[in-house]
């Protein structure tokens, strides 16, 4: 974006949401937006593409989730963690969130 004023009240706009989903754009633009995100809300950023326009974004993040499609698998096999169907997400989230259950447990 080349306002500042407009880059910070959409970030701010875009920050008070629990989910971000890019779509229509060109990979730089998602790839712009997650660096944005990163830097404005200070948390990890993940995402999630299934083509080969959505390699930028998931190499931007701090976990990358590719979904093999019938784009191709470019994303799948840049990301981080690659799963077959959308629908597999859930259970990708809840396995990972109690593995980090555990190993605070242990720390503790």
């Amino acid at each position: 974006m080349k306002n500042p004023k407009l880059e910070t009240f959409f970030f701010e706009v875009a920050c008070k949401a629990p989910v971000v989903c890019v779509c229509w754009c060109s990979p730089t633009q998602k790839a712009d937006i997650t660096k944005a995100m990163i830097k404005y809300t200070g948390k990890w950023v993940a995402c999630i593409g299934d083509g080969g326009n959505d390699v930028g974004m998931i190499l931007e993040a701090h976990v990358g989730i590719g979904i093999v499609g019938k784009e191709g698998k470019q994303a799948s096999l840049a990301a981080d963690f690659s799963i077959n169907k959308f629908c597999y997400l859930k259970k990708l989230l809840l396995w990972h969130g109690w593995l980090s259950y555990k190993r605070s447990a242990v720390l503790s």
